[in-house]
């Protein structure tokens, strides 16, 4: 099927794909004076270069008119700008970016054992194991995505923005449900109302995840955050 988005949204999308293009030709002069020992360091680059493969997927996406998978791309784009604000609260961050991945696989595993999905060979009491694995977990619990955006400044376009991005990523009707109703066909047609909306949360987050990256690791300095109380009308 032929489909080409209205030259409103194109003229939108050319600042966020040159705005990419030049992050990512950027993306090796940081990672050649970063400090791999450093835990903040390697927490912003890695998010970063996360980030740009991210953009990379949700530009063409957006440019084949499917708003609803870019806006589930745009979500965990977000996710990781939090992640990189929230690592340079303090260093005790950065690491627990790196220890939650063992936080998760160790809760994973837990799971499985209670449900008797999964046995260890040679293994004392179960329920030993798993008291030691609920133990373990507590040193390595990640916090909650609201707790992280307040920790870092970003409380209010938390509260903003965050609950529309999960909406389009778990399919609820908040969002898409006028798409919907104005095609009653049911059809997986491109849905361009749902691009637009989002064009300038995704300049901003884009903006905001190399700005932030860049200028902590040259000059360990904080880069302000957007203006996001304009975020829905405008680019930064």
């Amino acid at each position: 099927m032929d489909f080409s988005l209205p030259n409103r949204i194109q003229k939108k999308l050319q600042p966020l794909r040159e705005l990419n293009d030049a992050a990512k030709k950027n993306l090796i002069l940081i990672n050649e004076i970063r400090n791999p020992s450093d835990v903040q360091h390697q927490t912003l680059f890695v998010n970063l270069v996360r980030v740009l493969k991210y953009f990379d997927s949700y530009l063409l996406l957006v440019q084949s008119g499917y708003g609803e998978p870019a806006a589930a791309l745009l979500r965990s784009i977000y996710e990781a700008n939090i992640w990189m604000r929230w690592s340079l609260v303090k260093p005790e961050n950065a690491q627990l970016y790196f220890d939650g991945s063992k936080g998760e696989a160790l809760r994973t595993l837990e799971k499985l054992l209670s449900k008797n999905l999964a046995k260890l060979n040679n293994a004392p009491d179960p329920e030993i194991i798993r008291e030691r694995l609920r133990s373990k977990l507590k040193e390595w619990r990640l916090p909650r995505w609201d707790d992280m955006a307040g920790e870092c400044g970003m409380g209010d376009i938390h509260a903003y923005v965050y609950p529309f991005l999960s909406a389009m990523s778990h399919g609820s009707w908040l969002f898409i449900g006028e798409r919907i109703l104005d095609d009653k066909t049911g059809l997986p047609l491109p849905d361009e109302k749902n691009i637009e909306p989002f064009i300038a949360i995704a300049n901003n987050t884009l903006r905001d995840c190399y700005l932030l990256c860049e200028e902590w690791i040259r000059n360990k300095k904080l880069h302000p955050l957007p203006d996001y109380r304009n975020l829905m009308t405008r680019s930064e």
